[in-house]
């Protein structure tokens, strides 16, 4: 985060403290706020007037009298599109963007794509032109824009938006991301690692609302995790916490681009799993024929393969993949004793098999307590859930942060 917080007055944490009430509670009312927040109606009236000037919240209708009758109070509601956050992410071959508002609905989407031949300053050109463009679009929208969030595989440090190292992306590397986006914006910045911004997306909007202990675990060219524990996102001296995908389950198994051998992610990623696939599709019953080339290969062809019964795609895709997730996550559960994990990627059109196989090893390797509490399922956010994600981090560090929340207009 690019921004030193201030303290803050009492008026700041009483606004947003109303702020936070009318955003959970979908509709309610002054009286209603008063009551349950112990604030005088006079503060509750005044600040609630701040909100709606600012555009936080609005007026949705009105509600009932009390049985002594007497004027029907106003219900209010919160406003979402009261501000705009640009939501920014890195794949490997992409770079895109959204406009989102605080409820982190899409309002506008763009992406670029990302070629061999960039270089840091090309990368840099061309999020500054994304960002730029979707500013030009909350303007027309009529929506300021509060923050810009950033989600990137690798090692993040966070205190200044910069991303130390990448081993997907290593054109990133070193790159000061926030200090570049927030000088040419003017707007606070904040950068982190695509796994831990998940992470956030499911405790704000997805599966992990009512957890207190998850993991959220990206499945993609690499593996990767956000982890909370007890309502805490975990990061790490170095905010290097989550790099799972780097942990050793073969030993002198096969080489990593970090420079390791044996790596999980080396067996148990989407990518691992469609290097095998080509590997082996002359042999497949079924999916050979469903494709021209192996660029064709997507994973819900994969999936409808196994639907269709392919025996040797199954083999592949669940027995094999499920054994190696199992692994890792059975891992996971002994080390973290999650309540939830929560898969993310691809992987997620090979269906609720894979999850069968996956609780399989589970039981047959962790230990007894955590493993009957576990459960693992498919995130349901969709495939805007790394946007969410980026989106979640700069709702979050704007409501903890409500000087920041309640002084940036743009």
């Amino acid at each position: 985060m690019l921004i030193i917080s201030r303290k803050t007055d009492i008026k700041q944490s009483n606004k947003l403290s109303i702020l936070q009430w009318v955003r959970n509670s979908g509709e309610t009312t002054q009286p209603e706020i008063s009551k349950e927040l112990g604030l005088s109606r006079p503060t509750v009236s005044a600040l609630v007037e701040e909100l709606i000037l600012e555009g936080y919240i609005k007026v949705s209708g009105m509600g009932s009298s009390t049985d002594q009758g007497g004027k029907r109070p106003k219900l209010i509601a919160f406003h979402a599109r009261g501000g705009g956050i640009l939501a920014l992410y890195f794949t490997v071959n992409t770079i895109k963007a959204a406009l989102m508002d605080l409820s982190a609905n899409l309002l506008h989407e763009l992406r670029v794509s990302i070629t061999p031949k960039d270089t840091t300053e090309t990368m840099l050109a061309k999020v500054k032109d994304l960002a730029g463009a979707l500013l030009l679009k909350a303007k027309e929208l009529g929506i300021p824009v509060k923050g810009i969030g950033v989600g990137c595989p690798g090692l993040v440090e966070t205190s200044t938006g910069t991303i130390l190292t990448s081993t997907h992306l290593e054109v990133l590397n070193g790159c000061s991301l926030g200090e570049s986006l927030s000088s040419a914006f003017h707007l606070p910045v904040w950068v982190d690692n695509e796994c831990r911004n998940q992470v956030l997306a499911e405790k704000m909007f997805g599966e992990g609302q009512d957890v207190d202990t998850f993991v959220s675990l990206m499945t993609d060219v690499g593996i990767g995790a956000g982890i909370i524990i007890d309502n805490r996102i975990m990061r790490g001296k170095d905010d290097s916490f989550g790099e799972i995908g780097h942990t050793t389950i073969q030993m002198d198994g096969l080489k990593c681009r970090c420079g390791n051998d044996g790596c999980w992610e080396m067996y148990a990623s989407s990518n691992s799993l469609m290097s095998r696939i080509h590997e082996n599709l002359s042999r497949t019953l079924l999916l050979k024929d469903m494709v021209q080339t192996r660029d064709e290969l997507t994973f819900e062809l994969i999936g409808e393969a196994i639907r269709r019964g392919d025996d040797v795609v199954y083999q592949l895709a669940i027995e094999d993949l499920g054994k190696y997730l199992g692994i890792g996550i059975a891992n996971l559960v002994n080390s973290i004793n999650p309540e939830l994990i929560i898969i993310h990627g691809e992987m997620i059109h090979l269906g609720e098999r894979l999850i069968t196989e996956i609780e399989k090893q589970i039981q047959q390797r962790a230990l007894p307590v955590p493993k009957e509490r576990v459960r693992v399922i498919f995130s349901k956010l969709g495939p805007k859930a790394n946007l969410i994600g980026s989106c979640a981090l700069v709702l979050k560090e704007l409501f903890d942060n409500p000087e920041l929340l309640f002084q940036v207009n743009l």
